[in-house]
């Protein structure tokens, strides 16, 4: 390699020569004189410090360059498993979230019929016949809702009962419909 720092320059020639000759690596193989086109690292601790070689000299370097080198079996299977991931440390991700529900909107409460009753006065009579229409005298939750019904429909359906309960059938829609639109408020 061209190491000279004291060279003093004269003109522009002079100056585009010698950047070109600093910019050229030689062949660090004793005795080569070519230009070090390809690069090889120097040792296992040393891996971004690089030597350079000719093509020819490269060959050789690589053939008698060995990365584990005086390892063991143990020592090499540890580097070639650590290379999964990239000779980092790794944790098991653990999540912490905790979501604060101030509002109750996550609780898991079924709600019960007398306390949508009582929060709403208004819709007080229609849901009583609604509840009248099923018969049902006090319910809890949604789901005995919906058995009520499917066992009031199948009881007056009208491919089962030829008595002509159509109507019957239609005011059970509606007051299934309306007590379901009001638990799920």
């Amino acid at each position: 390699m061209f190491k000279n720092k004291n060279i003093y320059l004269n003109s522009y020639n002079e100056v585009y020569e010698f950047e070109q000759l600093r910019l050229t690596k030689y062949c660090e193989w004793p005795g080569c004189e070519k230009k070090g086109e390809y690069r090889a690292p120097t040792s296992r601790e040393k891996l971004r410090t690089f030597k350079f070689f000719c093509f020819e000299h490269i060959k050789e370097y690589n053939k008698a360059w060995d990365y584990f080198k005086g390892r063991s079996i143990d020592e090499i299977y540890n580097e070639v498993s650590n290379d999964a991931y990239w000779h980092r440390k790794t944790k098991k991700k653990i999540n912490k979230l905790v979501i604060e529900d101030e509002l109750n909107f996550f609780e898991n409460k079924a709600s019960t019929f007398k306390e949508n009753l009582s929060q709403n006065k208004t819709i007080d009579l229609n849901i009583r016949r609604s509840l009248q229409i099923l018969d049902l005298n006090d319910f809890c939750n949604i789901i005995q809702v919906k058995k009520q019904y499917k066992k009031m429909v199948k009881k007056y359906h009208p491919d089962l009962n030829k008595s002509g309960c159509n109507e019957k059938i239609v005011r059970l829609n509606n007051a299934y419909s309306s007590l379901i639109k009001f638990l799920k408020k």
